[in-house]
């Protein structure tokens, strides 16, 4: 009992959750300082010179697909332009409650790309998760952080569901790199207006950003090896604790009613889906995607 594996992978993924938040808190100050795309500048470059030596040692060096390398990093970058943005024009815990409408977007985009069928329980799912958004955002109210925050989970969405098409045989070292390197070009390019000499302070907070994510990216990948991901894949939800609790102590906000109802309405029915897959029975002749 004291080494139980789900145990122990539930505890990593709740730990990495809340230290990816840490990332949020560091781009939404470097929001507040600096320019868009010098802010994705400087992140990409530290993200890559933190990945530079992990990726020296894999024996691997060249992509066989670039060009999913070209549409994925160009996605990160939409995506993270995005984030930014809703970062710093909503509160912390909204932005990422939002940001958790990415799984429900998975659902027709999966249909549309890989021609996966939806379940009535991912159906009524998807439509709870539909208005859970509509209860965050609150068409009244709705604003350009709220599309910003959309974007960036349609993005992951698209992000993920393209992880399929990245050859099995190379690794998730490799992956990362050329992601990232592919995307160099155009985040250059976009932030070259605005770079005025080294922005030391911007870099640190691009750096430590980096460094959380990639942390959650390590937390990840070692916990889905230790247990089962239906079993566990909830416990990544408690990032949005982390993020009122962050947002409340560092910025003075405090989510409302209708943010922790919306959050729920987009959470709980992905629990449940995960919940009920895990009771069927395993059938041989299916193949699963994660």
């Amino acid at each position: 009992m004291r080494h139980n594996p789900t145990v122990i992978a539930i505890l990593i993924l709740v730990v990495a959750n809340q230290i990816a938040v840490l990332s949020d808190a560091l781009m939404k100050v470097a929001g507040e300082q600096a320019s868009l795309f010098e802010i994705l500048l400087y992140r990409q470059l530290s993200t890559l010179l933190m990945l530079l030596p992990l990726f020296l040692f894999t024996k691997q060096k060249l992509p066989q697909k670039p060009m999913v390398h070209i549409v994925r990093g160009h996605l990160w970058l939409l995506g993270s332009a995005c984030m930014v943005l809703a970062l710093v024009a909503l509160p912390l815990a909204t932005a990422n409650a939002l940001f958790y409408a990415a799984p429900i977007m998975m659902l027709p985009l999966g249909m549309w790309l890989h021609k996966t069928r939806i379940n009535r329980t991912q159906l009524v799912a998807a439509m709870i998760g539909f208005a859970g958004v509509l209860v965050i955002i609150r068409p009244t109210e709705f604003n350009w952080g709220a599309l910003a925050a959309l974007g960036t989970a349609l993005t992951l969405a698209l992000s993920n569901l393209t992880v399929k098409y990245i050859p099995r045989q190379e690794s998730v070292i490799t992956s990362l790199f050329w992601t990232n390197m592919m995307v160099v070009p155009a985040t250059f390019l976009l932030a070259l207006p605005q770079l005025q000499g080294i922005n030391w302070q911007l870099l640190y907070l691009a750096a430590g950003s980096s460094l959380f994510i990639l942390f959650l990216h390590a937390g990840s990948v070692v916990a889905y090896k230790t247990a089962d991901a239906n079993t566990i894949s909830s416990s990544e939800y408690t990032g949005l604790i982390g993020a009122a609790v962050i947002g409340w102590f560092s910025f003075g906000e405090m989510p409302d009613t209708l943010t922790w109802l919306g959050a729920a309405m987009i959470i709980l029915p992905l629990v449940l889906i995960g919940k009920r897959s895990l009771r069927k029975p395993p059938k041989s002749e299916l193949s699963t995607n994660t």
